[in-house]
């Protein structure tokens, strides 16, 4: 991800800089077509990624007793855009790292305001920090099983859940402010997830597990089988 953010926000600024900007001191380079390569590869091996083997799916076809697998319709709807979003994000990093010095007036010429500039300074790191780290896990982004433990890769963290302690797994709506938090980073609508119930009492939302209802039902289905399958 990392590799995809490096490649695809040099080669962005630079053809902006190169066929919008038009200025002299932006010439076409030799870093223009080694970015386009890098980028390439790193989407073909991404690629690869989001077309998993099925050895490695959840299935109701088959026991659900292999040492790992991956309940693919849970967070399906999102894995392509936020994979898609690495290159843009890696524009995000570059203008938070030239704007914020400018609003705490490390520019020249310009005067410092802090009242206004580090408000604005800190929003801007806290929003940049935030989306850069949610599309380095986009890789990673979904649910797991093992013969002991639900994985649950979110967002911003990884959760784990013992397989004994799952007494109920449903597919719910999303209530209004993770609904509305999940839409202003994602830029997406997000309603429909998968809701445990353990046998602490606690009640914990998967957000790894965000897609369309059909999706969050049919992964539900899944993980009751692994819960109710013997050993």
């Amino acid at each position: 991800m990392l590799v995809g953010m490096a490649a695809g926000g040099w080669l962005i600024i630079r053809a902006l800089l190169l066929w919008v900007v038009s200025e002299p001191d932006y010439p076409f380079g030799i870093d223009i077509p080694v970015a386009a390569a890098v980028l390439g590869l790193w989407a073909g091996t991404t690629a690869q990624l989001l077309r998993p083997p099925r050895t490695v799916l959840a299935s109701a076809s088959r026991p659900l007793t292999s040492a790992r697998t991956l309940v693919w319709s849970l967070g399906r709807r999102f894995r392509f855009w936020n994979v898609l979003a690495v290159p843009v994000c890696g524009v995000l990093a570059v203008l938070a790292a030239v704007i914020i010095p400018v609003t705490l007036g490390g520019s020249p010429g310009s005067v410092a305001d802090l009242w206004l500039g580090l408000p604005v300074a800190i929003g801007l790191s806290a929003f940049a920090i935030a989306a850069t780290w949610i599309v380095l896990r986009a890789a990673l982004h979904g649910v797991e099983l093992t013969p002991t433990h639900l994985i649950a890769r979110g967002y911003f963290r990884t959760r784990q859940y013992p397989r004994h302690a799952i007494v109920s797994i449903n597919a719910v709506d999303l209530e209004w402010w993770p609904s509305m938090l999940l839409a202003m980073l994602l830029n997406s609508d997000v309603q429909h997830t998968l809701q445990l119930s353990l046998d602490d009492g606690s009640e914990p939302l998967l957000l790894a597990s965000n897609s369309h209802q059909s999706d969050v039902e049919f992964g539900a289905e899944l993980i009751r089988a692994w819960r109710s399958a013997p050993g």
